[in-house]
């Protein structure tokens, strides 16, 4: 017979998952990003009706909410092909089910997002239970009742929790094909986590295979979707390749430049200097995949976290345009890391907050989310925009500096405790 506190734990857990599924599907059908959400209203449509995702995809009547595409560009996915397979499924389901309501399209859109984001704190405190079984429920609450998770995954309508799934699952998993593999589908779903794959991979005994399989599995399943479906190949590349370098204003340190040159307190940046100022990313990404190793190790888990935290982090500071959903990785990770580091819990409320300003004041304090229902959504912007004034440039700059100081202070306090982790074992 169970004890009544294994029984209470168990009934927490559970009411901390539906409270957090109840709250994300209550916003799920009537709001969506009016870029992002509209492009995946009509990538479901013209994937399920066989047309490329990879090129200008036009409105959906009565489907579509938004028209802020330009007619010649812009309105196309730059994922993987997962994403928009998953969203031509989705339309099918919709054509099934969905009686013409545009509102069921939306919902049906949004449970990816919401499922994934909900599974996501589910496996985090799977990890924490593992070393620290009073935080578990502690931490899914965290997760699960965040303002910063709820909009990204149940109103904007982004992804990047599902994508993190698999890495965490991997953290989770005690086979290290089975870790190779989650990495690999992680990759899949959005190409972020290509950041992970060798300390995952070399976290087990056969390192070669391991990376083999994490690489080769969204390689060839991008490959062979589009050759089956008769994708044009250079267009998918030539989309794909446009993520690499995109920069812009953000919440990365590299960032910063694009800030200057808005404020007009650098000159013209010649080609070559914009160049490197959008790679830069992938030297300091192999830099802190070595320094993981050398610091830490992959070969436990508190060092593979350690590790795993360090990539992300730099990719956080270095890449030319971090936007807020990318929070996630490192926020997932912060969580998981509390297992051992209590004391950092500051600095994951810290990172939140500092994420949560920039996206409040990015999207004109929410009021694009309501599109969907909201016509008159970008008059009642322009006006809060004008109210604002340089104001809005401001809040943005300070909030993304804060955020890279934050990631700046973890870099410091996972080099400053790399003494107290177990050495590596061979």
């Amino acid at each position: 017979m169970k004890s009544p506190s294994v029984v209470t734990l168990k009934t927490r857990t559970s009411l901390v998952l539906v409270a957090g599924i109840a709250i994300r599907e209550v916003f799920s059908f009537w709001t969506g990003h009016p870029f992002d959400f509209e492009l995946w209203v009509r990538t479901g449509f013209w994937v399920a009706h066989g047309v490329s995702p990879y090129g200008v995809l036009g409105p959906v009547p009565g489907l579509s909410f938004s028209y802020i595409f330009s007619a010649s560009g812009e309105s196309t996915i730059a994922y993987l092909p997962f994403w928009p397979l998953l969203l031509g499924g989705i339309y099918d389901l919709y054509s099934l089910v969905g009686g013409g309501d545009r509102f069921v399209y939306y919902f049906l859109l949004k449970q990816p997002e919401i499922l994934g984001d909900v599974l996501l704190g589910y496996f985090i405190s799977r990890c924490v239970k593992a070393v620290r079984p009073d935080f578990a429920n502690k931490a899914l609450a965290l997760w699960l009742m965040s303002p910063f998770t709820i909009i990204i995954s149940g109103i904007w309508g982004m992804f990047d929790s599902l994508a993190m799934l698999p890495v965490v699952m991997a953290l989770d998993s005690k086979k290290e094909s089975t870790s190779a593999l989650l990495e690999g589908l992680a990759i899949w779903i959005k190409s972020i986590p290509l950041v992970f794959a060798v300390p995952i991979a070399f976290s087990g005994q056969n390192k070669l295979r391991n990376l083999a399989y994490a690489i080769l599995l969204p390689v060839a399943a991008t490959l062979a979707t589009i050759v089956i479906l008769r994708w044009p190949v250079a267009t998918a590349f030539a989309t794909l390749q446009s993520t690499v370098g995109k920069g812009g204003q953000s919440l990365s340190a590299v960032g910063f430049a694009y800030y200057l040159i808005e404020f007009n307190a650098i000159g013209p940046v010649s080609s070559l200097e914009l160049y490197a100022v959008r790679y830069v990313w992938i030297p300091a990404e192999l830099i802190a995949i070595y320094l993981g190793y050398r610091w830490y190790g992959y070969s436990t888990r508190r060092g593979l976290v350690q590790s795993l935290l360090l990539c992300t982090i730099t990719f956080l500071l270095f890449k030319a345009q971090v936007n807020e959903q990318y929070g996630i990785y490192v926020l997932a990770l912060a969580l998981v890391d509390l297992s051992w580091n209590p004391s950092r819990k500051w600095l994951y409320v810290s990172l939140t907050a500092a994420d949560m300003t920039f996206l409040l004041v990015n999207n004109v304090f929410l009021v694009r989310f309501l599109s969907p229902v909201y016509p008159d959504w970008s008059l009642t912007e322009a006006m809060l925009s004008r109210m604002m004034g340089p104001w809005t440039l401001r809040l943005e700059l300070a909030s993304s500096i804060a955020f890279v100081l934050l990631n700046v202070v973890y870099f410091v306090l996972i080099f400053r405790s790399r003494s107290s982790v177990p050495q590596r074992t061979t």
